[in-house]
């Protein structure tokens, strides 16, 4: 009899604590890899996993010029663009380095994100940490150098849906061009972008960013709210995203202001971008 109630106790014992483990189990991510369009999200691939990403931006809007005009330029394919080459490795389950370089005033950025809490049963949000530097290397430049910090915090709701809220502080942020040279437009600035994925079918999802406007820009400078909208497809260790913007920004001391080039920007631009990331290793 003893030996009966003991067993019994001790069963009841492991299928509590079986319990209690499987309420602290992160849920499945839906796939969005580490970035949404541009913003980071609270999401990094296994251990060991190196992943290469290309961006590119057009810089002509679709609703640039007459007819013929958009026409003869591919309504903004046949314009120039800004893109950026970068590359990541997560050395840890909960680490991530990263490197981009882009040609918009040549911005190098070195960053790190930690994964602090990852969401569960119990746990009912996702929170990571993100900073880095930015060294933006094209002639005719002061304040090259910012420093960035980001608290990315999202939910998912469901299987098929997530939100991301990203405080972000940036030093030297922004530009105002005086002259043939350009300076920082402010020592330092914060905002808090946001952003929303919604899964349409497996591994297919529609992703929203708003970047509110940056409350302390000058009354002189015309600058609106930044957003982007587009469609992200997850093949095997793929990444593809195209999307509709108003911002061709692709870095934190670039979006946190939406006056990077030294002006601000039109609500109303559409520019066509997309990005293309590559994991290797465990993904």
């Amino acid at each position: 009899m003893i030996k009966t109630i003991a067993c019994a106790a001790a069963a009841m014992l492991i299928a509590l604590t079986a319990t209690a483990q499987d309420r602290y189990t992160p849920i499945a991510p839906i796939p969005l890899g580490d970035t949404l369009l541009t913003l980071p999200t609270s999401h990094i691939p296994s251990e060991g996993t190196w992943e290469v990403k290309f961006t590119h931006r057009f810089n002509q809007s679709i609703d640039q010029g007459s007819g013929s005009d958009r026409i003869h330029t591919l309504f903004g394919l046949d314009s120039n663009a800004d893109v950026a080459l970068g590359l990541s490795y997560a050395p840890h389950p909960d680490l991530q380095f990263s490197f981009m370089r882009s040609n918009a005033l040549d911005d190098i950025e070195l960053a790190a994100k930690y994964i602090v809490v990852q969401q569960a049963a119990a746990i009912p949000f996702a929170l990571a940490v993100r900073g880095g530097a930015d060294w933006r290397t094209e002639q005719n430049l002061k304040d090259r150098t910012s420093f960035f910090a980001q608290v990315i915090i999202s939910r998912q709701l469901g299987t098929r849906a997530e939100i991301f809220a990203l405080p972000t502080f940036v030093t030297n942020a922004g530009r105002a061009v005086s002259g043939t040279s350009s300076q920082a437009l402010f020592a330092h600035a914060t905002n808090v972008p946001v952003g929303i994925a919604v899964m349409v079918r497996p591994a297919l999802s529609i992703v929203g960013e708003l970047i509110p406007k940056n409350r302390d820009l000058p009354s002189s400078t015309k600058g609106d709210f930044g957003w982007a909208l587009g469609l992200k497809r997850a093949i095997g260790g793929h990444y593809f995203e195209i999307m509709l913007t108003n911002s061709n920004s692709t870095m934190a001391d670039q979006y946190v202001t939406t006056t990077y080039q030294g002006a601000g920007l039109d609500r109303g631009d559409l520019h066509l971008g997309f990005n293309i990331e590559r994991r290797f290793g465990r993904r």
